[in-house]
């Protein structure tokens, strides 16, 4: 057995650098915020997390995204040799502008990435005044 693990450390010691390298950036999720007119757009990448755990609060103009993840149940007749990747909490916060209606925020996720759209609030929202032609 130990002839098995040796041959697979020496297969992944020209990736480790950079698999470890990865799995410490990935401590937060990815998030992009977009501003239109008339909404914003707040996507997060999720791949491998169930989104109908994930928490969505809006609280006071700070949008809250929180997922929790509880350990999984161990299997006893397995034993873990090599744990590169796991699944982790994380808690996001954004300051939205006064400028938004709380009770528009939509979400939805598709294939790893979750979007939060938040209408602005019709006053903030540019207006267009037509000339007169006198």
């Amino acid at each position: 057995m130990s002839n098995l693990q040796t041959i697979m450390d020496s297969f992944f010691d020209d990736v480790r650098p950079l698999v470890y390298r990865q799995a410490n950036s990935l401590s937060l999720p990815a998030l992009n915020v977009k501003e239109f007119d008339d909404k914003y757009e707040v996507t997060l990448t999720i791949p491998g997390i169930d989104a109908s755990k994930i928490k969505i609060e809006l609280v006071e103009k700070v949008l809250n995204i929180t997922y929790n993840h509880t350990e999984e149940v161990k299997d006893e007749k397995s034993n873990l040799i090599r744990e590169e990747y796991k699944q982790f909490s994380f808690t996001r916060s954004l300051t939205l502008p006064r400028s938004v209606d709380a009770t528009s925020v939509k979400a939805n996720s598709k294939n790893g990435i979750l979007t939060i759209l938040i209408t602005k609030s019709p006053e903030s929202q540019p207006k267009v005044i037509e000339i007169e032609h006198l």
